[in-house]
């Protein structure tokens, strides 16, 4: 059975009324009738939500799946950062971990600092960054068949980053077109 990733904004395309909500859709209604596997990845929570500030607990991205229709989504745990990840929903790391996650980072963005910068403004335009980052890892470790985004940095990048794991980089309308009979 394909195993899908949906990226943050999927999750953000199914709170609202935007361009790939309709595939998104399609997506989730094909995981509840049982023709593929779909995850998200425990850093979306992490995300900066409307407000520019992360959720406090991940409860609040737990109520959010819920209600946009993942209730019961499997959950891909990222490497854990201090400061970003929520522990109990994190691996603990080693040095290949560490190293698919450098290069990930050198792709996605190369000039991106290791530690967050201490300007609350450009912290948080390192943690959305830095979520990317996690996604594209998480989707890689766990061996997940199509990422699922519409964020053009990956799939500007998606020759780069096949080179490293990250395989099947798909918009979400080419993703709903795949399970289609």
């Amino acid at each position: 059975m394909n195993k899908f990733t949906l990226d943050t904004n999927c999750i953000i395309d199914l709170e609202g009324s935007r361009p790939n909500t309709e595939h998104v859709r399609k997506l989730v209604q094909a995981w509840e009738n049982g023709q593929i596997e779909l995850s998200v990845v425990a850093v979306s929570a992490s995300e900066n939500q409307k407000c520019g500030s992360a959720n406090r607990n991940f409860s609040a991205f737990e109520e959010k799946l819920v209600n946009v229709g993942l209730d019961g989504v499997q959950h891909l745990l990222p490497l854990a950062k201090w400061d970003v990840v929520y522990w109990d929903h994190a691996l603990w790391s080693d040095n290949d971990m560490e190293r698919l996650e450098s290069e990930i980072r050198g792709i996605l963005f190369p000039n991106i600092p290791v530690e967050p910068p201490e300007v609350i403004a450009q912290n948080s335009k390192w943690r959305n960054n830095l979520c990317d980052i996690l996604v594209a890892w998480s989707h890689a470790f766990h061996k997940w068949d199509y990422l699922v985004t519409g964020d053009k940095n990956f799939h500007d990048h998606k020759d780069e980053l096949k080179k490293v794991g990250v395989n099947g980089i798909l918009y979400p309308k080419d993703a709903a077109r795949l399970w289609l009979p």
